[in-house]
């Protein structure tokens, strides 16, 4: 048992930071905020209620620049234990992120660093991302072919120079959705999948509140509460099951403006 255990934590590592068309469609989004009042730090506590009744709770604390970028993210478990730690360089206007180094401490796996360098072309879209162990020795990287938009089209993973498998995209716009299929070293096709290009836009069923967030859709309700400049620090997420409302989560956050 141990041993699946073990191996489950080593693969999930390496899939927190793997590229995928879902990672890339979200990468460098900033939507932590409705204002532009300069955020210094968030903390954040989290309370999950998991069908089997149980309930786990975290805690993350994130630094930002000033444009409200995060630059640092510490991760608690409920004993306030630090678990792990996220930090970012960016360019010089403080939106492109370049670099980012995980930190992960684990029960079993002890302390692991992982680092990743962002490269861009010349309309500042992301063509590729390499990942560096903590020899500082890149063991993946991933390619993006985009299109006029920046989205990606095609994305290519390598596990040190040997293709591992690719992502070919096909977007319908009107409908906010992305065809996406995998397709192995061979360029044979494994399997494919419709899914949501921005999940922030409203469906015409969603009922939204003031501030444009969505608060009851097909699937879930979310009751909200914002403080005086438009920013959320109260959080309860509820998911509609069988035609049951059940609550999921609450999260509470506390915001530190610079000025």
């Amino acid at each position: 048992m141990k041993s699946f255990l073990l191996i489950f934590i080593i693969f999930s590592s390496i899939k927190i930071y793997s590229q995928s068309t879902q990672t890339s469609l979200n990468f460098g989004k900033n939507n932590d905020f409705h204002s532009d009042k300069i955020v210094s730090e968030t903390t954040t506590n989290r309370t999950f209620y998991n069908r089997s009744g149980t309930t786990e709770r975290t805690k993350e604390v994130k630094s930002y620049n000033t444009q409200n970028n995060v630059i640092a993210e510490l991760r608690y478990d409920e004993d306030n234990n630090l678990k792990q730690r996220l930090t970012r360089i960016y360019d010089s206007t403080g939106t492109r992120c370049l670099a980012r180094k995980f930190e992960n401490w684990h029960r079993y796996l002890g302390h692991s660093i992982e680092t990743a360098i962002y490269t861009y072309d010349s309309k500042g879209f992301l063509i590729n991302a390499s990942d560096k162990n903590q020899k500082g020795q890149i063991y993946r990287q991933t390619n993006f072919i985009n299109n006029d938009k920046g989205d990606p089209i095609e994305i290519i993973n390598f596990n040190g120079e040997e293709i591992i498998g690719k992502e070919k995209n096909e977007y319908n716009y009107d409908k906010n959705e992305v065809t996406i299929k995998y397709c192995n070293k061979n360029n044979e096709l494994l399997s494919s999948q419709t899914s949501t290009i921005d999940y922030s836009k409203v469906n015409s069923d969603d009922i939204v509140n003031e501030h444009g967030d969505i608060i009851k859709s097909a699937t879930y309700e979310t009751e909200i509460k914002y403080d005086k400049f438009g920013n959320w620090i109260k959080e309860k997420h509820s998911v509609i099951r069988n035609g049951k409302l059940t609550k999921q989560s609450e999260t509470s956050r506390t915001i530190k403006y610079l000025n």
